[in-house]
Order: structure tokens, then C-alpha cells, then sequence
């Protein structure tokens, strides 16, 4: 009878120390969680590994916790240790399927920081096909695709997964940013604004904001008088504006490149300027990219263009006879012959105006 009290005694004393050691692991997890989200990223990676000492080896609790250290060290840009984390969930035969395409995702992000897109691609596509019920997680993955498609030039394939993403979460701000930035990308000027500001009417977390009032900020314009008009500087130094091809016209997407001579565009938009202003062919050319690579162009005469509202007059473009993937359309120096670009650096803005001698 004694035997038998002591070994109760023993195991209800290892029971109490186990519950013990998982309420400590849980406020520890709960301290990390708190720190990760004010950007305390570092203390959050010492209040998870103190978590994660305390729970079983390869059970549920201990993913988890390698997940959100995991994020963490994503957060403090210490890939290396991240992707450690990541590969010990990925490796684990006990890992959940929800566990795993988490893993799988914030793979994706790193690679993505990484400037790896179809690295990227890979993981988002693994992280989709994996089987879980998390309809929000198969959202985000649907997102993060999409965001990497765009970087990969390939915007089509973007806004496919966006509206996917919208079709499985419609109260995904981040889904409608990642759209809008596609549809900008892919000269869908208008689409491209209502998904902006549906995203920041959803949600405002930093990065669903950061894309959505990049995409308002580079189509804000305002005018400093009849005869100019000031547009925003990119956070890459790069001046984007909008071009007309008839007063009632579409606007379309072009980077003003002082460094280019001619203009550029794609054959999409050139068949689309047909359908609203005069275009003719005039012969072939050979331009050079920033990269020193040549390519075949035709050329064209557009009969009129708007920059905004002020005219351009007639201007020449050229067409890559195969167009290279995530092609921007481009207004060269030759276009904007009648106009002058003056760059305000400290605020980060550009002053074009028109010529008075031949505004008269």
C-alpha cells in the first residue's frame, strides 16, 4: 500500500511540475507574442527560446513556438536562424498541415526580401496546395503569391491569385493593396486607385498601408498653374505620370525617363492607341536597355497625347518587336521636347510645365 502512495505521490508530483512548466511556456509565449507585435523583435527571439525549452521536442506547442520565433527572426532580418526554425517544423513528421504551410510562408517572405520571386512563387504555391482548414492562412498565401507574381513581372498571374485571395477573405485589405499595386503595375490606372482605398477602408495594418498609399501617392497630381503640374517623387527617385491618347482617353502608366530619347510602349497599348488617335508605322530601329542589351523596334507617329491635360502634340514611340517580361511604358526627352522638369528633392516632388514661348 505504501509503495503504491509513494509512486501516486511521484507522478501526481511530475504531473504538477509538467502543468507548471507549460503555464510558464504559455506566458512566455504570450510575453514573445507582445513583444513581436510592438517590434521588439529581439527580446521576443529570447522570451520564444525560453518557451520553447520548456515544451515537449516536435509536438504541437513546440511548432508553434518555432513558428513564431520563426517570424521574429524574419522581422530582425536574421534569415539565417529564421529559415533554421522553419526547416525543424518542415522536417517534422508531427507537424500539422496548418503548421506546415505556415512554415512554408514565411519562407516565401524571406525569399522574398531576398529579391528570389520564383523561390518565392515555390514556397506560396506549396504553402496553397498544403491541406489545412485555415481558409484566412490559404487567403494570405493566395496574397503573397500574388505580390510575388508582381515582382516577377508576370501581373496577370497576380491579379488571379489577388481575386482569389478576395473570393476567400473579402475582408482582406492586404488581398485589394497587393491588386491595386497589380493593376498599376499592369496600366490599370483607375482599378488600381478603388482597390487602394477599399484596402485602407478594411484594415491599416503597415503593410497593407504602405502599398496602398504608394499607389494614391503616385497618382496624386496637382496643378501650380495653367501650364504645369506637380507630381510625387517614388521612394525610388523614379517620376511616374499619366498619359492621354485622346482629351476623354484612358490614362495610361508611364515612367518619365530623361535618360531615354524615345518613348517606349508595349504592344497592348500601342493597339489600344489606335483605337483612339491616329497611329502610323514608320519604319524600323534598334534601341539599347540600361542593361546594354539591343533590341529590334518598330516605330510610330501618334497624331495627339495629353500629358494629364496638357498637350504633348504628335509624338514618336517605339515598340520592342518582342516585348521583354514586366515592360514599363516609357516617356523619353523627345516627347517632352515642348516641356521642362524641374525636381524639388526636399519635397519630394516634380514641377513639369509647358513652355510659354510655345504655349502662345
Amino acid at each position: 500500500m505504501m509503495t503504491a502512495l509513494v509512486g501516486l505521490s511521484l507522478a501526481m508530483l511530475a504531473w504538477a511540475s509538467q502543468v507548471s512548466a507549460q503555464a510558464t511556456a504559455s506566458a512566455l509565449f504570450k510575453q514573445g507574442t507582445s513583444c513581436l507585435l510592438n517590434g521588439n523583435h529581439e527580446q521576443a527571439v529570447t522570451e520564444f527560446s525560453k518557451a520553447l525549452g520548456l515544451v515537449k521536442p516536435d509536438s504541437s506547442d513546440a511548432h508553434t513556438i518555432l513558428l513564431a520565433r520563426g517570424h521574429a527572426y524574419y522581422e530582425a532580418d536574421r534569415f539565417k536562424e529564421a529559415l533554421i526554425d522553419l526547416a525543424s517544423v518542415l522536417n517534422s513528421r508531427q507537424a500539422s498541415g496548418e503548421s506546415i504551410a505556415s512554415a512554408y510562408q514565411l519562407r516565401g517572405l524571406i525569399h522574398l526580401k531576398r529579391d528570389a520571386a520564383e523561390k518565392a512563387i515555390k514556397d506560396f504555391t506549396a504553402a496553397i496546395k498544403t491541406p489545412h482548414e485555415n481558409i484566412e492562412l490559404r487567403a494570405v498565401a493566395f496574397s503573397n503569391r500574388g505580390i510575388a507574381y508582381i515582382n516577377h513581372g508576370n501581373y496577370d498571374r497576380a491579379i488571379s491569385d489577388l481575386n482569389k485571395a478576395i473570393e476567400l477573405d473579402p475582408s482582406s485589405g492586404f488581398a485589394y493593396a497587393g491588386r491595386g499595386l497589380a493593376y498599376l503595375r499592369s496600366d490599370n490606372i483607375e482599378r488600381a486607385r478603388r482597390d487602394a482605398r477599399q484596402a485602407l477602408r478594411l484594415n491599416s495594418d503597415s503593410r497593407t498601408k504602405s502599398i496602398s498609399e504608394g499607389i494614391l501617392r503616385e497618382l496624386s497630381v496637382s496643378a501650380s498653374g495653367p501650364l504645369s503640374v506637380v507630381v510625387p517623387l517614388s521612394e525610388h527617385g523614379q517620376v511616374f505620370v499619366q498619359v492621354r491618347f485622346s482629351k476623354r482617353g484612358a490614362p495610361h502608366r508611364f515612367l518619365l525617363d530623361t535618360g531615354a530619347t524615345f518613348s517606349l510602349v508595349s504592344h497592348d497599348l500601342i493597339e489600344k492607341i489606335a483605337r483612339e488617335t491616329s497611329v502610323r508605322k514608320i519604319g524600323k530601329g534598334t534601341v539599347t536597355t540600361a542593361d546594354g542589351t539591343r533590341h529590334q523596334v518598330t516605330r510610330y507617329e501618334i497624331d495627339q497625347a495629353f500629358l494629364y491635360t496638357l498637350p504633348l502634340g504628335r509624338i514618336e514611340v517605339h515598340v520592342f518587336d518582342k516585348d521583354p517580361k514586366g515592360i514599363l511604358n516609357l516617356l523619353g526627352t523627345k516627347s517632352m521636347s515642348s516641356f521642362s522638369v524641374s525636381i524639388d528633392n526636399s519635397r519630394r516632388r516634380v514641377i513639369i510645365s509647358r513652355r510659354e514661348s510655345l504655349a502662345r
